[in-house]
């Protein structure tokens, strides 16, 4: 089976990473235990995943003329990221999200777009070839949500099956729901499209239902460590794997971006368990684009876990 052709639309950004005990209460200050510079941005996450399971990807983006976006470019570069359409801003900074990961391995993340908002849809526009010869065009929130929608109506019109992360949570139209064909929330993601708050799996089924009712055709609800729930022809749970979760900052950006790999690929449970495979390994090592794993590290653990 050949390559699958992913194009990645969407925020690339520079994460300021600092580990610490536990995340500080309003107007508190605490000690933090170390800090790091990584490359990460939802939509760059997910291209650098997708290249390393396999996948031939573009990435479309826009990162500052700094040493930020030298580094961005860089790194999805070295593994074989076409950054062809990868703007340069020629005065906004590269993206940036301040990171707080706490001992447990949970996050808070703060995200200041810059650069990111210099892609705009007259360059969507441009991008007509690119997108008729893709398996999947994926897309987030990261970026303005006009440039979405013309992301999502090209795919629409070249025919290309179109993915939806939904983060970061906010609240869209339904018209932009209906244009993706396949929606990918967390639970917060989730209650922010459709205002059910999801704590159980009676809720995640019901917000479910409730993007399906906005036009969009399949649902998969990234549930952490419950697991994943697929809604759309049919209705398939796949349980999450039992991991030591070290820093779960871009586990959710692995897991689309391997439900973009082999969607139409496998069998839907299959697809599911790959998926909430590479969201665990991605999970037990630190920072965003390195904790990435490749197709053989995956399909190990899968087998590990058989």
């Amino acid at each position: 089976m050949r390559q699958a052709r992913i194009v990645v639309v969407g925020s690339a950004n520079i994460d300021l990473v600092t580990r610490v005990p536990r995340s500080p209460k309003p107007g508190e200050s605490i000690i933090g235990r170390s800090f790091a510079t990584v490359t990460g941005g939802k939509g760059a996450n997910q291209a650098l995943a997708a290249a390393r399971l396999g996948a031939q990807v573009s990435f479309v983006g826009c990162v500052g003329n700094d040493a930020f976006g030298e580094l961005q470019r860089a790194t999805l570069s070295a593994d074989g990221v076409d950054c062809s359409h990868l703007k340069t801003h020629p005065s906004e900074p590269t993206g940036t999200a301040v990171i707080l990961v706490a001992d447990e391995g949970q996050n808070s993340i703060v995200v200041t777009p810059s650069a990111n908002y210099g892609l705009r849809p007259a360059d969507i526009a441009q991008l007509e070839p690119l997108f008729a010869q893709a398996d999947a065009i994926v897309l987030q929130l990261e970026i303005p949500l006009d440039t979405v929608e013309a992301a999502l109506t090209l795919a629409r019109r070249c025919g290309v099956f179109s993915i939806l992360d939904a983060g970061p949570a906010q609240k869209i139209d339904a018209s932009l729901v209906a244009l993706a064909d396949l929606v990918s929330p967390n639970e917060t993601e989730a209650e922010a499209m459709t205002g059910i708050a999801v704590n159980t799996p009676d809720d995640a089924l019901a917000a479910a239902r409730q993007l399906l009712a906005m036009g969009t055709g399949h649902v998969v609800m990234k549930l952490g460590a419950q697991g994943a729930l697929y809604l759309g022809e049919t209705n398939v749970f796949a349980p999450a794997f039992k991991i030591q979760a070290v820093d779960t900052t871009a586990a959710g950006d692995a897991f689309t971006a391997a439900l973009a790999v082999v969607w139409n690929r496998m069998p839907l449970p299959e697809a599911l368990r790959f998926a909430n495979a590479t969201g665990a390994l991605a999970a037990t090592k630190e920072g965003a684009q390195p904790s990435m794993p490749t197709r053989a590290a995956v399909e190990a653990f899968l087998q590990e876990h058989a």
